[in-house]
């Protein structure tokens, strides 16, 4: 790794770590009313999953859940691949940015939040309001939030940051398509992809808003080459 790019990761752990501290009374507002639409949508989980539960749709569920895992990363690094083949950087951007989104969203916050609630899963019949913190580090009971809809909604927040057109509305689609798929499926509350997704998204929003300071070229230095990142906070 070139020592930009370990700056550049070091000083986005650092303001995003921070951030909280930082936060305008707008910024608290819009957590406040993310907050709500959760808790809200925690009063409704059972019946909606009972509607799910009655009408499913198994095609979209194995079309769409590969998009929420490994496929979403698959995407990330092509694009990082395909922007430095075809010297394109608003693809090397997206890419670049999809991947932190979804390191930061799906390897750092998610699991964090779902080990400290232990919300059981739908298929345990435990109920919506069933958490066992102590055993939050069980998949059986780490279903708030849903780290599917954290990472698809990552991906599609940076991809949608960097293009207009077609390309935001497919990859919102396909991410809303996720999250469907895991209520679908028996192994989240609604209430769960709801968190997920503005996780995911907000998440997203922030790494893309501190990469827009940072500038990336592909260098070759002998025996190989690299990326350079260059970072102006």
């Amino acid at each position: 790794m070139h020592a930009g790019e370990i700056q550049q990761f070091g000083n986005d752990v650092k303001s995003m770590t921070l951030a909280p501290l930082h936060w305008s009374k707008a910024e608290w507002a819009r957590f406040a009313e993310g907050a709500g639409t959760v808790a809200a949508m925690m009063v409704v989980d059972k019946p909606a999953a009972r509607f799910v539960q009655a009408h499913r749709v198994d095609a979209v569920s194995r079309f769409a859940t590969p998009w929420g895992g490994q496929r979403a990363v698959d995407l990330s690094v092509l694009m990082i691949g395909s922007g430095l083949a075809l010297h394109n950087e608003n693809l090397l951007g997206a890419g670049r940015d999809a991947f932190e989104s979804e390191i930061w969203a799906g390897v750092v916050v998610t699991p964090a939040i779902k080990r400290a609630g232990g919300r059981a899963r739908p298929f345990l019949r435990e109920g919506s309001f069933s958490y066992r913190p102590e055993q939050g580090h069980l998949g059986e009971y780490s279903s708030f939030p849903s780290g599917h809809a954290t990472n698809a909604f990552a991906t599609a927040t940076a991809i949608a940051e960097h293009y207009d057109g077609v390309v935001p509305y497919v990859a919102y689609a396909l991410a809303g398509a996720v999250a469907f798929s895991r209520v679908n499926d028996n192994v989240h509350w609604t209430s769960d992809v709801v968190a997920g997704a503005l996780i995911g998204r907000a998440v997203a929003k922030s790494v893309v808003f501190h990469n827009r300071a940072a500038h990336v070229r592909p260098v070759v230095v002998p025996g190989g080459a690299g990326l350079l990142f260059d970072y102006s906070p």
